[in-house]
Parts: C-alpha cells; sequence; structure tokens
C-alpha cells in the first residue's frame, strides 16, 4: 500500500474501510484461484463458504443497498447543522438634498445600520434531531444486514441444488456407462446364441433410455450451473463451475436447542427485528422532539447604527424576538409522531410473531429432512447396493433373467437419485432455518 493510498484508507468511514478490506482481500483470492485454476486446465471448485464470499464481492443489489446508508449519514449532518446567522444592511434616512449641489450639510446624509441576527434553538430540539438520525442510520445498517441474511439463503439454495445437480449426473452417468457394458458383454452372448433378440433389444432400449436420462442430467446441470452464476455475478470467462462435494455440516448445539430457545435467540439476533426496535427508539425520539416544537426558538440580535443627521450620530443596540404560540401549539406534528410510534410498535409485534412462526416451519421441515436422510443412510443404501450387486452375479450365472437385473438397475438408480434428493432436502431446510434463526454469515 503506498503513503497515498494509507491516507485515503485513515480518511474512509468505518463501512467503507470494511468493505474495502474486504473487497481487497477476496480480490486476491479469486485472483489466486483462477491462476491455480488455469494452471491446471480444470473447472474452478468452489465451497459453500468461498460461494457466498463471491456473492457479497460482487452482487450489484447487495453493493448499491449501501448508498442507504450513505444517504443516513448525509441525513446526520443535516441534522447537526446549526442555523446560520442572518445579516442584513440597512439604508435609511433618504431625503432629496442629498442628491442637490452644493450640499454641505452633515444632516442630509442618510443614515446606515448594519445587523445580525441568530436563531438559538431552546428546549434540546437539535439534540434529539441528531439522535434521531443516528438512530435511522443504525436501523439502515441492521436493514442491509436483514438483506444480507435473505440473499445468503439464496446462494446456500443455489450451491445445493448445483451440487445436487452435480450428483445426479453422476449417477446417470454411471448408469449409462453400466448399460453399456451390459451391451457390449450381451453382444458377445447374442453372436454365439447365448441370448435371444428379444433380451438383446430390450437392453438396447434400456441403454437408450440411460443415455437419455445422461443428457437430460447435463441439461439441469447446466441450467443449476447458470442460476448459481447469475447470483454470483460471475465473469463471463469463467463458466466451469463446480461445488465441491461436500453436503453443509449442521451445527450440534443449533441442532438439538428446543423450539422455544432457538425463538428466544431468533428475536435477540433477527437483524430485521434490532433494526424494527431502534425505529421504535427512533419514533420516540421524534416524539418527544414534535412536544419540544412548542417550546419557541429565540432569536438574538445585535445591530449598529449611525445616523448623521441625529442627536447621537452613533448607537448599538441588542435584542430578541420570540414566536408566541397563542393559536398553533404543533398538535399536527404531535398527532403524526405519535402515530408514527404506534406504527412502529405494531411493526415490531408483527415481526416477532413473523419469526416464531419462520422459526416453528423451518426447524420442523429440518427434522423431517433428516430423519428422511438418516434414515436412507442406516439402512436402505446398503440394502440396495447389496440387492444390485447380488442380481448381477446372478444374472452372470444364470440365476435370474434379464428383466430382475434391469429391474435392480432401476431401484438402485432411482433409489440413489432419492438419497441425493433427501441429502438436498436437508440442507434446504438447514438453510432456511439458520435464516429464521438469524446467524450471522463469518465471511
Amino acid at each position: 500500500m503506498t503513503v497515498n493510498q494509507a491516507y485515503r484508507y485513515r480518511n474512509m468511514s468505518n463501512f467503507t474501510k470494511t468493505k474495502t478490506l474486504v473487497c481487497l482481500i477476496f480480490s486476491l483470492w479469486i485472483t489466486t484461484l483462477q491462476a491455480a485454476t488455469q494452471a491446471q486446465g480444470t473447472g474452478l471448485a468452489i465451497t459453500e463458504q468461498q460461494a457466498i464470499a463471491l456473492f457479497y464481492q460482487r452482487n450489484l443489489g447487495l453493493i448499491a443497498a449501501s448508498f442507504n446508508i450513505d444517504d443516513a449519514r448525509a441525513q446526520e449532518i443535516i441534522a447537526a447543522a446549526i442555523p446560520n446567522p442572518v445579516f442584513s444592511f440597512t439604508i435609511s434616512s433618504l431625503t432629496p438634498n442629498m442628491f442637490r449641489e452644493p450640499n454641505n450639510s452633515v444632516s442630509s446624509l442618510p443614515a446606515i445600520s448594519p445587523q445580525i441576527e441568530q436563531l438559538i434553538e431552546t428546549a434540546g430540539k437539535r439534540r434529539l434531531r441528531i439522535e434521531s438520525s443516528e438512530l435511522a442510520t443504525e436501523a439502515v445498517s441492521l436493514d442491509l444486514k436483514d438483506t444480507a441474511r435473505t440473499l445468503t439463503n439464496a446462494v446456500r439454495r443455489g450451491f445445493y441444488s448445483l451440487l445436487l445437480a452435480q450428483k445426479s449426473a453422476q449417477i446417470a452417468g454411471e448408469n449409462y456407462e453400466r448399460y453399456r457394458e451390459i451391451l457390449r458383454v450381451n453382444e458377445v452372448r447374442l453372436r454365439v446364441g447365448d441370448i435371444a433378440a428379444t433380451d438383446f433389444t430390450r437392453i438396447e432400449v434400456e441403454s437408450l433410455k440411460a443415455q437419455a436420462d445422461q443428457d437430460q442430467a447435463k441439461t439441469v446441470l447446466n441450467q443449476a450451473r447458470a442460476d448459481l452464476l447469475l447470483l454470483l455475478g460471475w465473469p463471463e470467462n469463467s463458466l466451469e463451475i463446480s461445488a465441491v462435494d461436500a453436503w453443509p455440516e449442521t451445527n450440534p448445539a443449533l441442532a438439538k436447542a428446543g423450539q422455544d430457545q432457538l425463538a428466544e435467540l431468533a428475536l435477540e439476533r433477527r437483524p430485521d427485528l434490532q433494526a424494527a426496535r431502534v425505529r421504535i427508539e427512533q419514533a420516540g425520539k421524534m416524539l418527544t422532539l414534535a412536544n419540544r416544537l412548542a417550546i419557541p426558538d429565540v432569536t438574538v440580535n445585535a445591530f449598529y447604527q449611525r445616523d448623521p443627521g441625529n442627536f447621537f450620530t452613533e448607537s448599538a443596540g441588542l435584542g430578541f424576538s420570540v414566536p408566541l404560540p397563542l393559536f398553533y401549539r404543533q398538535e399536527g406534528e404531535i398527532s403524526k409522531a405519535r402515530i408514527n410510534l404506534s406504527t412502529s410498535e405494531l411493526a415490531l409485534k408483527q415481526a416477532e410473531q413473523s419469526v416464531r412462526a419462520d422459526l416453528m416451519k423451518a426447524l420442523s421441515a429440518w427434522q423431517s429432512a433428516a430423519a428422511i436422510s438418516q434414515r436412507f443412510e442406516s439402512s436402505a443404501l446398503k440394502r440396495i447396493e447389496n440387492l444390485r450387486k447380488a442380481q448381477e452375479i446372478a444374472y452372470q450365472k444364470g440365476a435370474v433373467g434379464l428383466l430382475e437385473l434391469i429391474d435392480a438397475e432401476r431401484n438402485y438408480k432411482a433409489m440413489m437419485l432419492d438419497y441425493y434428493t433427501a441429502l438436498a432436502n436437508r440442507s434446504n431446510a438447514w438453510a432456511d432455518l439458520l435464516m429464521a434463526y438469524g446467524e450471522e454469515v463469518k465471511l
């Protein structure tokens, strides 16, 4: 970092510093990964956390949302501004004699009077405006975190969809290769008359179906890859992206926590709820400010007057002015601020109810998906694998027919697809639970 860059970095705001540092780190990280990828000549494989990090760096919508924070900080400057003094200059005692020649009378000269006025706000109104604007900035920052929370869930789901598509394409490819091998072996058997032509035709048909399934799986894979690339804003020359073969690991403490405990943690952690509470506090400040507006502000003025035609040719004075709240005492502003406070409190209650409902649904969906995948892993996968191997051996020995072999291959493929779909459903449910819980993403 050069001296000029260091100087500019010290003068940045904390938010800008953080964003700049994160972008710099991930730019170096991406450059390293791309260099390694080009050296190996293969596509880029990313993990779930790397996909989330790339999303934060490249997603234009999330970056654009940060400008709301800059706007809120500009409002802080406006709220903290002190009213400027008002300077006026008056010329009086203008008479026709002052334009006549010769005119040597001093008394015919006009009077001049410079004056300066300064508005002084009373009852701490400026302080309340400053505090209210600071709370508004905090609320906008929390809104940005909440946007990141929901969009991170979309990235996670896109990553899991790509991983599922990769698994499905792998199964379809392996299934097609197995049918090709079976077809090759039975071609030899057909020549020597060891298999009927009808059975061989059935194998050909199944092989064509397996090839069609492989083509369809590749199409789905390309679609999943395109969807994730769209979220990440990936460069055009980096289409060979793939997901690292790793389903997400659950947090044991979070997984074992009860619904009530998770709800309490979510009510405390969720940035949308934090923003709602900050807005209630801001609305309270604005209500106090509206009540304080009924207290008049004072305008102090000072003047100097030089009047040659007066007995006292030079004089000065001080004064003040105060509006009298006789007919209007800010009732409209007070009523509007009170309604805004009530609306903010109602919005918080509705948000809390929504959080509890979201968490209940997410927890139930995750528990169900986890149980289904657990049943697959505990017994079903081993049984279907053993059954397929047994049917292959039995077919080779002539103990079972071709239909039994084909049925075993179909069952194995269907079971594996169901298993990986269950893993994807469990991962999506876990991502939804993290979003409902309000887990902060660690980059």
